[in-house]
Order: C-alpha cells, then structure tokens, then sequence
C-alpha cells in the first residue's frame, strides 16, 4: 500500500486469513531505510530511522511505480520504484513464509486508478521479489472478493439472485470506489473509480 502493507492467504477452508508480520502486527509500514552496505530495513524499524536519517528512507512508493525514477536519491542512489517495491514485498513474504511455510506465487493489488505501465510495473515488483505474481487486482475489487467469502450474519447473499454492492477503499493515500455484482458463482465488476 501507499503508507501501509498487509499479507492475506486463503486458509484451509478457502476464506482469506490477513497474516501478522513478524512483530505480530497485521500493518506493516511500506518504509525502506538502506544503511551504507546496502542493507535493507523495512517497515516500523524504518520510519522509525526516517526521523533521524530522512534521505535513507523511502516511503510513499507506490505513488511513483511506474514512474523512470523514485524522484529523489536514497541512501545516496537512484532507485526505480519497482526495485523499493521489491525490497518491501520480499519482507512481506519473508513474515507470510514464517506463518504458512514457502510462498512463491501471489496475487497483488492496486489502486483503482493505475493504469496498464503502473500495473506492469508492479508485477515487476513481484518478480523483482521473486514471486509468480498471478493476477494484478483493484483493491476495491479485491475487497469485495473477500466480502463474498466472510458475509455478516443477515446479509448472506440471495441464493436465486444478485446484489448490487459499492465498495469503498479509502487508504493511506488512495480512495477508490467499484460497484460489483454479485451471486453465489459470479462476480462482475460494473463500474471502478479512483
């Protein structure tokens, strides 16, 4: 995300669980600090370290993926959103692997608004992380998804029909909207604003 990360994976009964990392949070700040070894720092350690070394942090990267460059130096380098985006997504699987074993394929989600080299440019990011990325999603879609399979008592969906529903993602620094079908086996996506 934007200014923050989470990690879900679909449980034994096939309903998406949202993993913990490693310090038993289930956010993780999407910060990067890079020490002069080249060494990575992510998450709450790392905008712990921006207040005392703020050019060897980077935060807020998802606003430039796709863009040629991060658009300011770090730790002294130039870096291409896609390689910071990696280092992120690499500690996410790092902290999913500790709760579900190995984990080299993925499904990644964007904002509603990315368009077709903002979208490439965060599957290199996985590949970049060395996963498999299988899909790139909308959030606001992805959420909707996850509203199927953990339907509140009372607002099960109608077993002979559809319902109409918007979904709202208002995050750290996006705010999309989708308005979606959906039935027992189908899913459509009507309409999607960022």
């Amino acid at each position: 995300g934007t200014t923050y990360c989470a990690v879900a994976h679909l449980d034994d009964r096939g309903r998406p669980t949202t993993l913990p990392n490693r310090d038993g949070d289930i956010l993780t700040p999407s910060a990067v600090y890079l020490d002069d070894d080249g060494n990575a720092v992510v998450g709450q350690p790392a905008l712990d370290l921006s207040l005392e070394q703020p050019d060897r942090v980077a935060t807020m990267i998802k606003r430039r993926i796709g863009y040629p460059n991060f658009g300011r130096e770090v730790a002294g380098r130039d870096f291409r959103p896609e390689t910071l985006s990696a280092i992120i997504l690499k500690k996410l699987v790092q902290d999913a692997e500790a709760h579900v074993g190995p984990v080299d394929r993925a499904v990644i989600t964007v904002p509603a608004y990315f368009d077709d080299t903002r979208r490439k440019a965060t599957m290199d990011a996985g590949r970049i992380a060395g996963l498999d990325v299988l899909d790139i999603l909308d959030e606001p879609s992805a959420a909707a998804l996850a509203y199927t399979f953990q339907v509140a008592p009372g607002a099960e969906l109608p077993t002979d029909g559809v319902r109409t529903i918007l979904v709202y993602d208002l995050g750290g620094g996006t705010f999309d909207v989708t308005l979606v079908k959906l039935g027992k086996k189908r899913f459509q996506v009507l309409a999607i604003e960022g």
